[in-house]
């Protein structure tokens, strides 16, 4: 018995998105990509909250749906580091990773009483293409969509046994602001949203449990910039 309906590649339109902004480089003339005044590297630091919106439509116990069950996955803080290389004053590409977060999967409604079902550390490495506006200015709003994978980490388990869960790609955009202190140092705060859907599994008095888990965090990040 399956419950896995097989969705268009999510991917997609922001790597169509991506592949735009980086055929957007190569037809930017050369002067314009060499030019001194351009700081290439971008270091942020930063910590970040990772708002979860979770639902796990298609719970099944020996392969029977369990009406009324679903999970709940609370939210985390994490520090965070991206990087970012700019081929032009505009435009730059983006590698954005941190320290796994924390999650604890609860059941709820008919599987509440359960309590906790597993307890894992996730978190995306993220590759995005960005536009950054007003490169001559102090306040940078920008940009951005990309590709991420979403690692899962620690799993342990809980009221379920041999508890496991899969990795997962995700398309990712993103809005930010940074605002300049100095020729070197910038304040960064931007917001990413990361929608994916990954697949669970484990053993519940012996007989299997499965389903699938859409997962849509929203990373909110604050921190702290060296462009050089």
């Amino acid at each position: 018995m399956t419950f896995i309906r097989k969705p268009a590649d999510p991917t997609a339109l922001p790597l169509a998105g991506a592949l735009f902004l980086l055929s957007a480089v190569l037809a930017t003339p050369a002067s314009a990509q060499d030019s001194p005044k351009v700081k290439r590297w971008a270091v942020t630091v930063n910590a970040t909250e990772v708002f979860v919106d979770e639902n796990a439509p298609n719970i099944t116990l020996a392969g029977a749906p369990l009406p009324g069950s679903n999970v709940r996955i609370g939210n985390a803080t994490t520090p965070t580091l991206d990087v970012g290389y700019f081929f032009t004053p505009n435009i730059a590409a983006n590698v954005f990773l941190g320290v796994p977060a924390p999650a604890e999967i609860d059941g709820t409604g008919s599987i509440g009483p359960l309590g906790t079902l597993a307890k894992v550390h996730y978190g995306p490495v993220i590759l995005s293409a960005q536009y950054h506006f007003n490169s001559q200015g102090k306040l940078h709003p920008y940009v951005g969509v990309g590709v991420g994978r979403v690692l899962f980490f620690n799993k342990h388990d809980g009221a379920l046994s041999d508890f496991n869960i899969r990795d997962s790609w995700a398309p990712t955009g993103q809005l930010g602001v940074r605002y300049e202190l100095n020729k070197s140092w910038m304040l960064n705060a931007d917001v990413r949203y990361v929608p994916f859907s990954t697949h669970a599994s484990g053993s519940l008095g012996g007989a299997p449990a499965l389903t699938r888990l859409d997962i849509d965090p929203i990373l909110t990040s604050v921190g702290v910039t060296l462009r050089f």
